[in-house]
C-alpha cells in the first residue's frame, strides 16, 4: 500500500523536476484544473489557465538560476519545501531570495500551491511585478 506521504512527495518531486528543467507545461501537468496558485506579493491565480500565464511569464525573470530545496516536509496531502535561490535578473543584477512553497495534493494532482518568499527582495529587483 502506498502511503499518502509517498504519493504527495512523488507529485511534488515531479513538479520540481519540471521546474529545474524549465518545463512550465511539465509543472502544469502536475496540477489540477482548478489549482489555486498564490505567489506572495504577486497575486492569486485560479485555475490552470491563469497558472499557465503566471508560470510562463515567471520563468523569464531570472537567468542562471540556482534554486536549492533545503528541506521537504510532507504530512499526508500537504507538503512544504523550504528553499533558497540565487540568480541574475533579466536586468543583469544579482538576485537572492528564500522562502517556502506549500502544496496540497489531492487525487494525485496539486490543488494548492502557495509560494512564500521575501517580498522585499523581490520588489527591490522587479518592482511590484
Amino acid at each position: 500500500m502506498v502511503l499518502r506521504e509517498d504519493a504527495t512527495r512523488r507529485v511534488v518531486d515531479r513538479l520540481y523536476a519540471a521546474y529545474f528543467a524549465g518545463d512550465a507545461e511539465g509543472m502544469l501537468a502536475e496540477m489540477a484544473p482548478t489549482v489555486e496558485v498564490r505567489f506572495l506579493g504577486r497575486g492569486m491565480y485560479q485555475g490552470i489557465t491563469e497558472a499557465r500565464r503566471f508560470f510562463t511569464a515567471n520563468t523569464e525573470m531570472l537567468l542562471d538560476l540556482d534554486f536549492r530545496i533545503r528541506r521537504l516536509i510532507v504530512d499526508g496531502e500537504w507538503a512544504a519545501a523550504l528553499w533558497e535561490e540565487t540568480a541574475t535578473t533579466i536586468h543583469g543584477d544579482p538576485y537572492t531570495n528564500h522562502g517556502v512553497d506549500v502544496f496540497r495534493v489531492e487525487h494525485g494532482l496539486i490543488t494548492v500551491l502557495h509560494e512564500n518568499n521575501d517580498v522585499v527582495r523581490h520588489r527591490e529587483a522587479f518592482g511590484s511585478r
